[in-house]
């Protein structure tokens, strides 16, 4: 369960552990690996993004209980922390402050879900959106495997992933 507290209304999500679920996965994602970002504009809150995504009795009994803690942490929005520790440069902006923000050399904007795990953190998922224009973006559900004291993006997207 993620420390909580109030900040400025809103609740904070701080889960060591899921930082680093996203310092694995950011790299892999379109505005680094494709558009070749010079920083990232991340939003300072989580994106509750659950579609299509469900508890299925064919799945690894692991991912079931990452999905299922997934689904339930992300009934709420989180306030995310300066806490990445990735690469290139970021900021993190709010929803409001979207409007105003120069997005040159960012790739657009990125957003995360709040990280489901598995009982002993050796499973994770997690939702990585981004949206470059009116009509540019995507997003997808990760799946992440705890080896060696390193998380790995699995082949396997779940969910409804979707492009624009």
């Amino acid at each position: 369960m993620p420390r909580v507290f109030e900040a400025s209304g809103s609740r904070l999500y701080d889960v060591a552990e899921a930082y680093e679920v996203y310092d694995a996965v950011l790299p892999s994602e379109w505005p680094w690996r494709y558009a070749h970002a010079k920083r990232l504009t991340i939003r300072s809150q989580t994106v509750p993004y659950t579609n299509c995504l469900r508890v299925e009795d064919n799945q690894d009994k692991d991912v079931r209980l990452a999905i299922a803690n997934y689904l339930e942490l992300n009934k709420e929005v989180w306030a995310l922390e300066r806490a990445f520790h990735i690469d290139l440069p970021y900021e993190l902006t709010s929803k409001d402050d979207l409007a105003t923000q120069q997005e040159r050399n960012t790739g657009g904007l990125v957003e995360v879900s709040a990280v489901g795990f598995n009982a002993d953190k050796t499973v994770a998922i997690v939702y990585v959106g981004h949206h470059c224009g009116l009509l540019c973006g995507g997003g997808a559900v990760h799946v992440l495997l705890k080896k060696q004291g390193r998380w790995q993006p699995l082949a396997t997207i779940i969910g409804c992933p979707w492009v624009s």
